[in-house]
């Protein structure tokens, strides 16, 4: 079975948020106190899992989505949106005394540079409950994705979950901040960028957070450093995958895009370098579009040299190790 049908068989679950985006264009980011008269307002669905939901959709798999909105306009269009997608949303609760997910975002046209809010909403509100409810599809899943952008009580029973059944668990580690927890257990695949991986572990560069983040329990490591390179690790050595150059638009939803397509190439080919070069090619697609889910590539787009499974592909080149 070649790895395009594999894409079409494989089962996945994704806990996590969805927030709608609001997104203002400026030439600068505003300082502490000032207003100013920006640019044009786009608004877009968003929030980490919901990206990462829509991503896997789009390359094919079958995608049950857990997660909860509110009894107000963005909860309707985030209902019509992930069904649009053809995504199972059975989990996808209304909280009724909550808001949905929103996050309000400054944006600079010429550097790229951006600036988020993300508001306390449903994401944050659901309970344990719903992610023990949707144990039937964890269990039935071949890989199940989680981030920080829900309530902690709801991860950790994610964590359990997938330890009692031996769940590979693919885990997108944002955001961070020097409250976050990290929670123990056994990590299919993590994937952070470079600031967040050292606030996460505490460490002051880059390989000395994947070594820590090694013996923490996570198997496979991708570290996004900038737009410019996934340095990644299975425990062995580090290697470096280039992103391909890329007209730049907007940096919203492309780190969900590499956890989708490198967590599933992963579990096809059942090898790093691989997914790394998958990841980085989706990655580089999303780059180059603007909103979140709207930037995210169908596998029809995708002009890559897909993977034969369980065959090794050669795109990276051995990293210094510190």
């Amino acid at each position: 079975m070649s790895f395009l049908e594999k894409l079409s068989d494989l089962q996945v679950t994704v806990v996590g948020s969805y927030n709608t985006d609001l997104v203002i264009w400026c030439d600068a980011i505003p300082a502490k106190g000032q207003s100013l008269v920006g640019g044009e307002f786009d608004m877009y669905s968003g929030g980490r899992g919901a990206n990462c939901a829509v991503a896997a959709a789009r390359a094919g798999c079958q995608v049950t989505f857990v997660g909860a909105h509110g009894r107000d306009i963005f909860g309707k269009m985030a209902v019509e949106r992930l069904t649009h997608e053809r995504i199972d949303i059975q989990h996808f609760i209304e909280l009724p005394s909550s808001k949905t997910g929103v996050a309000l975002m400054f944006q600079e046209r010429g550097s790229g540079t951006h600036a988020a809010l993300v508001a306390t909403s449903a994401n944050n509100q659901f309970s344990a409950d719903l992610v023990t409810k949707a144990e039937p599809d964890i269990r039935k899943s071949s890989l199940i994705f989680a981030q920080f952008e829900i309530g902690s009580s709801a991860l950790s029973e994610l964590f359990r979950l997938c330890e009692r059944h031996r769940k590979r668990l693919v885990v997108h580690a944002a955001p961070v901040d020097r409250s976050t927890h990290f929670p123990g257990g056994r990590y299919f695949l993590l994937i952070a960028d470079d600031f967040d991986a050292q606030l996460l572990t505490r460490q002051g560069d880059i390989y000395a957070a994947i070594r820590e983040l090694h013996r923490r329990g996570v198997q496979n490591v991708i570290i996004k450093h900038k737009d410019e390179a996934l340095i990644f690790s299975d425990g062995s050595g580090y290697h470096v995958q280039e992103i391909p150059s890329v007209r730049f638009m907007q940096e919203a939803g492309v780190v969900e895009c590499l956890t989708a397509w490198a967590g599933i190439s992963l579990e096809i080919t059942g090898d790093l370098a691989c997914a790394a070069y998958v990841g980085a090619e989706a990655m580089a697609f999303s780059l180059s579009r603007y909103g979140a889910q709207d930037s995210l590539p169908y596998r029809s787009e995708l002009s890559v040299d897909w993977p034969k499974p369980s065959a090794r592909k050669h795109q990276t080149s051995t990293a210094k190790q510190e």
